[in-house]
């Protein structure tokens, strides 16, 4: 019997390829604004000159994160004229609470420009280069992640075509609905286990339960072999 068309799209939704593509475009943004930082640092640290300038405003901001946690922003409006120019220049900027408390409005502030680029400042460059830092290496990490991730979903999808465009179909029996460790929206997810004809066991890709709690335990279903690992896939999920 002539086998249905695969929709890879669809097969790709459902592994969750789309999270893996997700966690390391954020790695990779991370990465580029951490290497930003990192580069006004070391620029303002090998062509930097610094001028006194003034505190036009401090201002605390309250950011709310998606989990509903608030996180204060501390802010700093201030004026300056880079060395050997003669019109002033106005920057806010975010700094560390630390500098931010030793600041008041009307106050000097130690402002360092770039020599050839003034718009490239800092007043708490030390900050800046540990943001640098850290930004950075938090890219570089959930980059390798997404990218452990994204290539062992991409083998999964892979065996998934080879099973069901080349491998053996056999039945299987049903013999448990378990919970996994995995929650999606804060949802638990689980799996339907099996063993087929041969007594290989196998198991479902992962689904909320009142997915699969409708194949009761002794149900006979049908799963396809992938005829280089053996792992086997069950035909509702493909």
């Amino acid at each position: 019997m002539r086998r249905r068309e695969i929709s890879l799209w669809r097969v790709a939704k459902r592994m969750g390829l789309f999270w893996a593509l997700f966690v390391l475009a954020f790695g990779m943004i991370f990465s580029i604004v951490g290497g930003g930082m990192a580069m006004k640092s070391m620029t303002l640290a090998r062509d930097g000159v610094t001028v006194t300038g003034t505190v036009l405003e401090t201002e605390i901001r309250t950011r709310r994160g998606s989990d509903g946690s608030a996180r204060r922003v501390y802010r700093v409006t201030y004026r300056f004229t880079p060395a050997g120019q003669t019109a002033a220049l106005v920057r806010s900027d975010s700094v560390s609470r630390r500098l931010f408390w030793g600041l008041e409005d009307g106050g000097p502030v130690a402002v360092t420009h770039a020599r050839q680029d003034p718009g490239i400042v800092s007043i708490d460059l030390r900050t800046d280069q540990l943001g640098g830092i850290v930004f950075t290496s938090i890219g570089l990490l959930v980059a390798l992640a997404g990218l452990g991730l994204g290539s062992w979903m991409i083998q999964r999808k892979l065996s998934l075509l080879r099973a069901y465009r080349d491998g053996e179909q056999r039945a299987a029996r049903i013999t448990g609905l378990r919970e996994t460790n995995v929650r999606k929206n804060r949802i638990p997810q689980y799996v339907l286990d099996w063993v087929d004809a041969t007594g290989a066991t196998g198991s479902s890709m992962m689904d909320r339960h009142e997915r699969l709690a409708s194949f009761p335990v002794g149900r006979t279903i049908k799963v396809y072999i992938d005829p280089k690992t053996g792992q086997g896939w069950w035909d509702a999920q493909i």
